[in-house]
């Protein structure tokens, strides 16, 4: 089942320029090669949270754990430092409620992230709904739900909820049409901590699985 690992930063005053010199020429190639596979790179457009948000993926947790053993990982983020600041990552497993998780993703996507924890006790009623109501509202409105994830290491929120939507303007919209607004206050009756962002492309993958043909988008 796949993994996948997030990684957050800010990227230093003054370093813009050799920062993403060594994203494109050093950082992707190596984390690839060691099975760590870049989906994206995420800029975050609204909401509160680091300024970029690295997105990879392995096969299983045993592949990331050898990645992230291995010298060359360690090297290669020993050098990523020199051009960030306000380092982190999270590993996250799949919850199994919805998944149509995609690492091929359309160039005019944007992300509508959502988090939270349960409630204690309210486990069965919070599946019920967002499988039932939320998540097909959420695709009536635009918003493709890519997966659910949970945080198995890394700080909290411990539930995202992955959406993608092609136009920032129409999602905008929907999020503040009263449909929205109506399933999110429902949705707070089983979950607590919620938070939320929309993100667009820092980093864009331009072929297929496993290609190392990636663009900065300017942000």
């Amino acid at each position: 089942m796949p993994v996948k690992l997030n990684h957050y930063w800010t990227v230093i005053h003054g370093r813009r320029n050799d920062y993403e010199k060594f994203i494109i020429n050093k950082f992707i190639p190596k984390v690839n090669k060691l099975g760590l596979h870049t989906v994206a790179g995420w800029c975050v457009l609204v909401g509160a949270y680091s300024e970029i948000f690295f997105e990879c993926v392995s096969n299983d947790l045993d592949q990331l754990e050898k990645a992230l053993q291995h010298p060359t990982y360690k090297e290669i983020k020993a050098q990523l430092l020199k051009y960030v600041k306000n380092y982190k990552t999270k590993v996250l497993v799949k919850t199994g409620k919805i998944d149509s998780y995609s690492t091929d993703i359309h160039s005019e996507t944007v992300k509508f992230i959502q988090m939270w924890d349960l409630i204690s006790g309210k486990k069965k009623e919070y599946g019920q709904y967002v499988i039932n109501e939320f998540y097909p509202l959420l695709e009536d409105l635009g918003i493709s739900v890519a997966s659910e994830w949970e945080v198995l290491i890394g700080d909290g929120p411990g539930i995202i909820c992955e959406g993608r939507a092609r136009d920032v303007d129409n999602l905008v919209g929907n999020l503040q049409s009263k449909k929205f607004q109506r399933a999110k206050q429902r949705l707070k009756e089983y979950v607590e901590h919620y938070e939320s962002r929309i993100l667009t492309f820092h980093v864009h993958k331009q072929k297929g699985y496993k290609s190392e043909s990636y663009d900065i988008i300017s942000n």
